[in-house]
């Protein structure tokens, strides 16, 4: 039989990960702007996947050394998910959709 103390912590780390599920598909329907949505959706993606991490992966139990060497991959892809937002999300006003782009009749194309 598994120790009552350690089925407590996984039964409140199931609990915090399906709040932060509800969580996220609420967020999804409010609209806060494209970027503020993203951000939250992140941060909650954050937070569960450190439950994750540091409970059914028993990081939270392990030397310090390996919290780095997890940690480190983990900033970076940040770094870059973050980096790449004045790019995709804050421009979104500025997008033109297809149905609008002009044609040029006689530009190429199809023979007459």
């Amino acid at each position: 039989m598994s120790d009552p103390a350690n089925t407590k912590i996984y039964r409140n780390v199931l609990v915090g990960l399906l709040i932060g599920t509800i969580l996220t598909v609420w967020i999804a329907g409010v609209h806060m702007g494209r970027p503020m949505n993203l951000t939250v959706g992140i941060l909650i993606a954050i937070v569960k996947a450190s439950l994750v991490l540091f409970f059914f992966m028993h990081m939270k139990y392990e030397k310090r050394i390996w919290l780095g060497i997890v940690l480190f991959p983990i900033a970076l892809v940040m770094i870059i998910i973050f980096s790449n937002f004045p790019d995709t999300a804050l421009n979104d006003e500025n997008l033109v959709p297809a149905a609008q782009k002009v044609v040029v009749p006689g530009a190429g194309g199809a023979a007459h």
